[in-house]
Order: structure tokens, then sequence, then C-alpha cells
């Protein structure tokens, strides 16, 4: 195993037993930020990773307690993704106008 997965492994068991904010992931991990968001990323793809704007840290939803807040994360992200799109329309027009494909 290598040490990617090694740490993800280490992270998903974290994450399944509390919150934990970034820095305690780059300290507990010896990682970067970058490494530590990239992990945090990793996760999210195959676990329900909730990280809330009016909560402090990550954690891994394990049950029906966490199905208020694993709402929650589910509209942020949906609101999130909707306001970066957004941005894509003037993209795609000024590709249109320079005639480029999009």
């Amino acid at each position: 195993m290598n040490d990617t997965n090694n740490k993800l492994n280490i992270l998903t068991d974290m994450l399944k037993g509390g919150a934990l904010t970034k820095n305690s992931i780059m300290f507990s991990l010896n990682v970067s930020e970058r490494t530590a968001r990239h992990l945090l990323s990793e996760i999210a793809k195959s676990y329900p990773l909730i990280a809330l704007s009016d909560q402090c840290g990550y954690r891994i939803a394990t049950g029906l307690k966490d199905l208020d807040d694993v709402r929650h994360a589910y509209n942020e992200n949906r609101k999130r993704a909707a306001e970066i799109l957004k941005r894509n329309k003037t993209l795609e027009k000024f590709m249109q106008d320079q005639g480029a494909a999009t």
C-alpha cells in the first residue's frame, strides 16, 4: 500500500470518529494544506463527508444523527456548484465571440 492510500485509510478512520480541522489533519498526518485538501476531496468521493460553512472541521456521517447536517452539506454543495457554473457563461460567450468551439 502506498503512502497516499495509507493516509487516506488513516484519515477516513479518524473522520468517522469525529470532526477534525484542516490544521489538525495537517499536523496528524504531517502533510501540507494542499495534500490535506486532496485527501479530503478523495474521501468525499467515497464517503458522506460533512463540511459546513457554519461549523468548524470535517467529519464522516455515520448514522441518522447526522442526517440534518448531511442535508445542509448537500444543499451548500449544490449552491456552491451552481455559483461556479454561472461563471462559465461569460467564458462560453467569449469563446463563441472568438469563433472557438465550446
